[in-house]
This record gives structure tokens, C-alpha cells and sequence, in this order.
């Protein structure tokens, strides 16, 4: 399918796809550099609260693995022991349960 194109509007020239490239340079009032300081501020803010949250994520993920890891372990030395595989299978299921929310 080809792609429609518009005769009625003209191509954009590159003035006005880049302002700066015929535009005056005019310098910025004191409103609008305190307001990109804001911003500035606003995203510094917003970056290391996201960078935290995903510092707690990791932590999370790495503690799980590693009780999971344990749990195996257990597991692995139950069997080992002698203990029958389905009372292994139960209590771990009831372990379970007892750690899931809801």
C-alpha cells in the first residue's frame, strides 16, 4: 500500500524543522531559567527515586534467590535422609501457603 501523502501542505523547510539555524538568538528571561532549573530539579528528584527503587528491587530479587536456594538445600538433605518424598512434598507445600499473601 503506498503511503498518502498530503498535496495540500507543503514540505517543511529545514527553518522550520531547526530554529536555531535562521532564528535570533535571544537570551533566556529569569522566569524561564528558573523554570528549567525546576525541571532540572524535578528530573535529578525523579532519577534517584527511581534509581533507589530499583536498588530495592535487586536486593529483593537477590534475597529471594537465596531463599530459594536454602530451600533446596533443606529439601535435597530431607531426601537424603531417608524422609519419604511425599511428606517432604507436603510440608513444603504447607510452607508455601503459609509465605503466599491472600
Amino acid at each position: 500500500m503506498d503511503p498518502f501523502i498530503d498535496s495540500n501542505t507543503p514540505p517543511l523547510s529545514i527553518a522550520q524543522v531547526d530554529w536555531t539555524l535562521y532564528g535570533e538568538h535571544e537570551l533566556a528571561s529569569p522566569a524561564a531559567k528558573k523554570a528549567a532549573a525546576d525541571l532540572l530539579a524535578l528530573h535529578d528528584a525523579l532519577l534517584a527515586a527511581v534509581t533507589t527503587r530499583v536498588g530495592e528491587v535487586e536486593a529483593a530479587e537477590w534475597a529471594l534467590d537465596q531463599a530459594k536456594a536454602a530451600c533446596d538445600v533443606q529439601i535435597a538433605a530431607a531426601l537424603a535422609a531417608g524422609v519419604p518424598a511425599e511428606k517432604v512434598v507436603e510440608v513444603a507445600g504447607d510452607l508455601a501457603s503459609q509465605r503466599s499473601p491472600g
